[in-house]
């Protein structure tokens, strides 16, 4: 048995596939429909950025795609923001009071950026390398699975009131 097919773009323009779609919705969805241009679209467009290493400033910062975007490939946009959300409470929980919090975001956004960062990489790839698709059709399904969950492992095992895992697990 071989992996199922992986989608790739859709041969019809996106403008066009937008408004064949859309267009008969209300206004606000019409007329911005009318005023975008083929140039402002595009099927699965995803941009990377660096992840920063500071993301607030004083009392305030930001967390998950405000923080530090992923590709939407290996599930971890949402996965990242509950790390983010994980880690800021603890930070938090940890202040003895209110002058503690800037060194508490500094701390949260000090810890979390290594980690989104590596994640961000890891899951870039699939995004980028154009062979990927073709390659992951002509693999078997246990080899596919196999490989997925060792990528997953890799960013999918922060989350715990124990220690931190400083290695990936990966059997």
């Amino acid at each position: 048995m071989f992996a199922p097919s992986i989608p790739s773009a859709p041969s019809v323009a996106p403008l066009a596939a937008l408004r064949d779609t859309f267009g008969h919705w209300a206004s606000p969805v019409r007329d911005t429909l009318a005023a975008v241009v083929d140039a402002d679209v595009e099927f699965f467009a995803h941009y990377r950025h660096r992840v920063p290493r500071t993301w607030g400033r004083g009392r305030a910062t930001v967390l998950g795609d405000a923080a530090h975007t992923m590709p939407p490939t290996m599930a971890q946009g949402a996965n990242q923001a509950l790390e983010d959300a994980w880690t800021l409470a603890g930070a938090l929980r940890r202040t003895p009071g209110a002058a503690g919090i800037p060194q508490a975001l500094t701390h949260y956004e000090r810890s979390r950026s290594r980690r989104a960062s590596l994640t961000a990489r890891r899951a870039g790839p699939e995004t980028t390398n154009k062979y990927l698709p073709t390659l992951f059709r002509m693999m078997p399904d246990a080899l596919l699975s196999r490989y997925y969950t060792r990528r997953l492992r890799l960013v999918s095992t922060y989350l715990s009131d124990g220690p931190k895992r400083t290695t990936p697990v990966s059997r």
